[in-house]
Formats: C-alpha cells, structure tokens, sequence
C-alpha cells in the first residue's frame, strides 16, 4: 500500500469473478489500481479449494449453455488472451421420484421461493470450458498489474459534491481515488454509502429485496456412487420452506489404488433465516437426506465432508443507476456487483463487469476503446465482437 495521502486512479472493491474481471482490465491501462479484498487471498467464492481429489471451485459451479453464456466466455477469452474452447453439452438434470431417478421436467406445485436461484441449475444444456471457474480467477489475479489490500473490510464511502472522495476500510485507513468500482453485495450499500445518498425509494427496495445465503454441501465418498454427471434437483415427496438442492457428482477418481467420488450440494435459504444455526443444520440436513433416498449407500463411511455458508450469495439488486453503470447521483461510483445483473451466478458477474469495464471505456486487451478497432485490423489473435 502506497501512503494515505496517495490518490489512486480506480480502487475495485471485492475480488470476486467480476471484481478480478474489472481490475484486470483496468490494470492494463495504468498500474495505479487498488483492489481491495476481505478475505486473504483473492477469487471470492470462485477461489480454489483443495480437495484429497485435487484442486476444484469451491461449490457447485453451472454455467448454461446460451446466447448469453457465449457472448460471456468470448469477454472473459479476450480478457485471459486464451481460448477456453467452449462447448455446449447436453446434460439433461435428473431427479428422484416414485422410486426411481428420472428426467427432471419442472418443480410443478413445488416451486420453491428462490426459484430464480436454482433455475440455471436445471438446463438442460451446460457450457463446458477448458478451465474450471477456480482456474479463471487464478489467471485473472495473476495477469493484474495493480495492487492488493487483503483482510480489507470497507466500512464508509466519503461522498462530496456527488463524487466519492475515499473510503475507509477496517474502519480507521482512509485511501482515496479518482473512480471506485464496488463489486460487493447490493445490501451493503445501504451502511456503506452516507445518509441521503439513497433516495428513500431505493433504500426500500434494498430493505424490502429478497437476498438469499448458500448452503452448501461437498462430499468425499469412498466409492464410486454413480457414473452420472447430470445435475440432480432433489426435493422429495413434499413442500417445505427449505425448498431443493441441486447437486453434482464429479467423475469418479483412482485415490492411491482406491475409487473415490466426490459431490457437491447446493441450497437457498433467506438471509434472515441465515441467522439462525438450526436452520442451516436442518438444510443440510435435508440435502443428506435426499441424496440417501436416490442413492441409499451414497452416505456410508464419507471419507470427508466440508459444508460451506454464504451470506447474500445473490438476490435482488435493483438500483437505479445511470447509462454508464455509476450509483445514481455519484458520478464515480460504477456498480460492478453481480447481483445488479439479471442473469445469476457466473454468468451475471462476466455480463456485470463487461458492462462496467465498456463503460469505464476501458477494452479488455488494456487499450482505450477507441482505438481497439485498429488494433484487432492488424495480427490480433482475436475476432471483434
């Protein structure tokens, strides 16, 4: 970290997926970028996690094969300047009922509250890439040119004259910049940003918006459970307030002359009831529970088990903000956040932060856009969009 008195160009808040994209970018065209992060090391939820199978992403990770999902993939190929060749797969997700796995074809009279959280789960068709997700922000971390605050914790933007100032992180270090990214949850906003900055109607949307907290699940088995690697939606027989899981067996694995799997789960539950222990316990629970009911041996002597909570994993980011992507009424404060984009998970932090890094009239080959044209006319391995 550079003195107090230092003013950096752009500070990104968060480095997650879409917080690695931004400062990535930005870092391409000055080196005088601050991307803070409150954990200790980078990636976010998209960080590696090492398992006794190997480095994998740290819970269930699903991209669907669309339009969009392409459109994605080439921002993020431009941005890595490698081709992570990716194919749509046609993966059916299965679910059990009436005894027996089946074809997943909808949840019926069963659909959950936080239906558009586990909707991409169940397409059909899947976007397989070269690189894992864990993989992405490894290499986007590596390639960024700027600094890194780790176990940073923004506690106050300074807003005058419509323009944020500086912010405060762990609540006593002051840095100040000449534009700020933030690319943390919606929610936050609402202790983070001073008193009238938010017009009354955004902060009820903020207050009234449905924020929900993962719960997820990853298992060791000591055998190979099943050949499948179809996503499954679990539920059973009857409605509850815990709603499905959606869950992933990865290929089986030869452990040391031993056959291991390994799965993982995921859930939703409210933010609010996040708080409370016994309903996280009872979602896990009812994630063990159906696996058991499809798979009856599936639970027997796991060899590991590793249970991960996430609060404000997604929800509702409607804020108002202007055509370039900054907080309306602060002409310096881009919303990089995906939870401000309509697509969920993966797909909305890429869309996010491409929106965010056009705006900023940054190009993700580290050259000011109007001049990308020329660039990619002469040997450029890449095609314009």
């Amino acid at each position: 970290m550079k003195n107090t008195s230092h003013v950096y160009d752009y500070v990104v808040v968060g480095s997650g997926l879409a917080g690695l994209c931004v400062a990535n970018a930005l870092s391409r065209t000055t080196s005088n970028v601050l991307l803070i992060e409150s954990n200790d090391l980078p990636g976010g939820l998209n960080r590696t996690i090492n398992s006794p199978t190997g480095a994998i992403n740290n819970g269930l990770r699903f991209l669907p094969d669309s339009e969009l999902a392409h459109k994605a993939m080439a921002f993020l190929e431009m941005l890595l300047a490698q081709n992570l060749s990716p194919v749509g797969v046609e993966n059916p997700p299965l679910t059990f009922e009436d005894g027996h796995l089946q074809p997943f074809v909808g949840f019926g009279e069963l659909t959950p509250k936080f239906y558009a959280e586990i909707a991409p789960f169940t397409n059909p068709r899947s976007l397989a890439t070269t690189l894992a997700p864990h993989e992405w922000t490894n290499l986007l971390f590596n390639q960024y040119k700027g600094e890194f605050l780790p176990r940073s914790y923004v506690t106050r933007f300074h807003i005058e004259n419509d323009h944020v100032q500086s912010l405060t992180v762990n609540g006593q270090k002051t840095i100040h910049a000449q534009n700020f990214i933030y690319c943390g949850p919606v929610k936050s906003l609402k202790a983070l940003l001073p008193e009238g900055v938010l017009s009354p109607r955004s902060l009820q949307k903020i207050s009234k918006g449905e924020y929900w907290t993962a719960i997820c699940l990853d298992l060791f088995h000591n055998h190979q459970v099943t050949d499948s690697t179809a996503i499954h939606i679990l539920n059973g027989t009857t409605q509850d307030d815990l709603g499905p899981s959606a869950g992933k067996f990865l290929s089986a694995i030869d452990n040391n002359g031993a056959i291991n799997q390994y799965s993982q789960w995921l859930t939703f539950i409210g933010d609010e009831e996040a708080e409370d222990t016994e309903v996280i316990g009872a979602s896990l629970k009812k994630i063990k529970r159906q696996i058991k009911r499809a798979y009856p041996n599936a639970l027997e002597n796991l060899k590991f088990e590793r249970i991960l909570v996430v609060p404000s994993y997604s929800g509702n980011g409607d804020l108002k903000v202007s055509a370039n992507q900054t907080l309306a009424g602060v002409e310096n404060l881009w919303m990089g956040s995906p939870q401000m984009h309509q697509q969920k998970n993966l797909l909305g932090a890429l869309l996010q932060a491409e929106l965010v890094i056009s705006s900023l009239g940054c190009h993700p080959l580290g050259v000011q856009v109007e001049t990308v044209s020329a660039l990619l006319e002469d040997e450029s391995p890449f095609e314009a969009n």
